[in-house]
């Protein structure tokens, strides 16, 4: 999710009193009266009925249905996106919401899984601090069975959700795993509530005579910020020449964090240049907002480039990287083709719930957005499971050292195969598909 740093709180007046960004609302009646939150299910309905009609950027093609009908706002929502573009809005609890992107804290399990390019389902990142990290599971362990049920089983049955769990702190989930080395070994883990390091793995690599700073970028959320100051103060120290920037399995965050990120990596010369512009529907066009490079104390780093390793999992406001700083410097993208989510998020609370539709686009100081088809790799690369992530051993990050140190893709590209490796590598393994807030978090 691309989503502003400010969430919208109408709880105190109904969405036909437009909200403004800052939490803020207007009425035609009096504003020391305000209308109490309705919180039975047709008031939550009502409520997002008349907020998608309003703020939803494709407001025009919302349906006249009867919000009365439908059994939960969650169930409503599912009629009102306009689904040929909108694969993103959501609906979370507030409390969930507050937790993951305030505090840096999430309920679940800790782990990412992923298929291998063989086929096989492997855990792709284990959340250092969580359950799953606690019970000893690795980037790279075969899952075999999850509650006892076979991997193919449940990928044939579609029992991702069942398999998994209701999101609740105790739920135990068992999984049967086969290790490098080691006997086939079952283990249960149990949800709850863990911290996230959303800094993975900064450290000092050499690409030729060039010394290169690396770190994986798991989401924005506000304790990153803190985070990457640290890693980037020890790439100053370092007086790294390159940058590789992993987002490959990053969702997403706050555009705030995006922000600051873009301004530790680059700063123009010219004071306040335009980063990005976010763009509403034509009925809120006041909400529309220019957002500046930060003017920070620590100075940019001397980069000329930026390599970054994306995946199909890298969307939203890692896009919105990608997008804005290209306007300045030049971007390098090593993996496979990104998700391709230009549009964000603001969130309205109402009741319990924390509501997210698709309200804007963002577009680069060139006026550049949309890619709805992501944008695809200069130098194509699937990821090795077997090896940990920031090894120089690992294909997509060799690659990138690859790329750093000889100006080119290890393979030359064939005529007409512009952004991808010459030679046809294997196709990027299925994907999992992840849902809303779990979206975010990029992890079960």
């Amino acid at each position: 999710m691309v989503a502003s740093k400010l969430v919208a709180v109408l709880s105190t007046c109904t969405l036909a009193l437009a909200a403004s960004l800052t939490g803020g609302c207007t009425a035609s009646d009096d504003p020391s009266e305000p209308k109490a939150e309705d919180c039975s299910t047709e008031g939550q309905n009502r409520f997002l009925f008349d907020l998608m009609k309003d703020a939803y950027l494709w407001y025009d093609r919302v349906p006249d249905v009867d919000h009365r009908a439908y059994p939960s706002p969650e169930a409503l929502l599912e009629d009102l996106v306009d689904t040929s573009r909108d694969r993103w809005s959501y609906i979370t609890t507030q409390s969930d919401y507050e937790a993951y992107f305030k505090e840096g804290q999430t309920l679940g399990l800790g782990l990412r899984w992923s298929y291998d390019p063989e086929g096989s389902l492997r855990l792709a990142l284990v959340h250092p601090a969580s359950p799953a990290g606690a019970a000893g599971l690795r980037r790279g362990d075969r899952v075999l069975a999850i509650n006892k049920i076979d991997v193919e089983q449940v990928a044939s049955d579609d029992l991702w959700a069942e398999v998994a769990g209701p999101d609740e702190e105790g739920v135990d989930v068992s999984l049967t795993i086969e290790r490098a080395g080691a006997e086939v070994f079952t283990v249960a883990v149990r949800k709850a509530v863990y911290p996230m390091t959303t800094v993975l793995n900064p450290r000092i690599l050499q690409a030729g005579s060039a010394t290169v700073g690396y770190l994986m970028l798991t989401t924005f959320i506000e304790p990153t910020t803190k985070e990457l100051d640290g890693a980037f103060a020890m790439f100053r120290d370092s007086e790294i020449d390159e940058l590789v920037l992993d987002l490959r399995y990053n969702g997403g965050g706050r555009l705030a964090v995006e922000r600051h990120l873009a301004s530790l990596i680059h700063r123009p010369a010219e004071s306040g240049a335009l980063l990005d512009v976010m763009a509403h529907n034509d009925r809120h066009a006041d909400w529309d907002k220019r957002a500046s490079f930060e003017d920070l104390d620590q100075p940019a780093l001397p980069l000329s480039r930026l390599v970054v390793i994306t995946t199909g999992a890298t969307a939203s406001a890692s896009e919105t990287l990608i997008n804005s700083l290209r306007a300045y410097m030049d971007v390098q993208i090593v993996g496979s083709t990104t998700h391709g989510k230009p549009v964000g998020m603001h969130g309205w609370s109402y009741c319990d719930k924390s509501l997210h539709p698709i309200s804007f686009r963002v577009l680069n100081a060139k006026d550049e957005g949309d890619f709805y088809e992501g944008f695809a790799p200069d130098c194509a690369a699937v990821e090795t499971l077997d090896a940990e992530l920031g090894d120089t051993g690992e294909a997509c990050l060799a690659e990138a050292l690859h790329l750093l140190e000889h100006g080119a893709c290890s393979t030359p590209a064939e005529p007409g195969e512009a952004g991808e490796a010459g030679e046809r590598r294997a196709a990027p393994p299925r994907e999992i598909p992840w849902h809303g807030l779990r979206r975010e978090v990029g992890a079960l």
